[in-house]
């Protein structure tokens, strides 16, 4: 898990630089920068370049949450992205069929519409009850989609810091509907939901037309691999790179992951 005792050695295993207390880093491609201020413990967005900061809760040290957040916010800048289309803590009021509540990071298109919503979690059992909330009913992720209709992914993100190695784990959701798949299903004489339709009605909709139209697929690649470029989310071809070595300890891990699932 980050945490205040570690995030030090992470920035510096980033690239950060430091001058006392302040540890800096800029991305030269899109003049966006990150600064940590260790003894005011606060983390700073680049709002002058564009990005929006709604609320001030990501923007310190008081969960170890907001450290998961600051470097996912790092990854999409390495990645290419642009400040001005990273939005944090984007709140939205209780509507019909919605239960409100903020967002952790939203990539917003050309137009200022919503594209991606990165919901942050701490590695270890707040991203796995996370994710079993999100099988069971949608959790948090699709209650965004709702208030955001223009949404076209939703991710679940958590990242660990462990010898010296950062470690990403996600679960992408694609939310544009499969004209093949959706077409299909009406030839065999079922009456598919769709998406776009979904999102014109209640979170619990949309929730069904992934679990019952879309099997509940996702993947666990698509955003910050090498050959993804910036903006381009989604993969759907995989080669040997994108197997990774495991040692026995993420076996246990991952066995442990899938048996609280389940």
């Amino acid at each position: 898990m980050i945490t205040k005792d570690n995030i030090k050695d992470l920035l510096c295993q980033l690239g950060f630089f430091n001058k006392g207390d302040v540890f800096t880093k800029k991305f030269k491609n899109t003049g966006a920068y990150l600064k940590v201020d260790f003894k005011a413990e606060k983390l700073t967005y680049p709002e002058d370049k564009g990005l929006t900061v709604n609320e001030r809760q990501t923007c310190n040290f008081k969960q170890n949450e907001n450290f998961v957040v600051f470097e996912c916010v790092h990854r999409l800048f390495e990645k290419g992205y642009k400040p001005e289309h990273l939005e944090l803590e984007p709140k939205w009021k209780v509507g019909h069929g919605a239960s409100g509540g903020r967002a952790d990071i939203m990539i917003k298109d050309n137009w200022g519409k919503s594209s991606l919503i990165i919901e942050c979690k701490t590695e270890g059992k707040e991203f796995i009850d996370a994710w079993k909330r999100t099988l069971l009913n949608g959790g948090q992720l699709f209650s965004y989609v709702k208030q955001a209709g223009s949404t076209q992914f939703v991710c679940l993100y958590a990242s660990d810091f462990i010898d010296t190695k950062v470690i990403a784990n996600y679960y992408l959701i694609t939310l544009k509907d499969n004209k093949k798949l959706l077409e299909e299903k009406i030839a065999d004489g079922e009456s598919p939901l769709s998406y776009k339709k979904a999102k014109g009605l209640d979170v619990e909709d949309i929730f069904q037309a992934w679990k019952e139209t879309y099997a509940q697929d996702f993947a666990t690649k698509g955003i910050f691999e090498e050959d993804i470029s910036a903006y381009e989310i989604g993969k759907t071809k995989y080669s040997l790179k994108d197997l990774n070595t495991i040692s026995s300890n993420d076996i246990q891990g991952k066995y442990h992951e899938f048996a609280t699932i389940i």
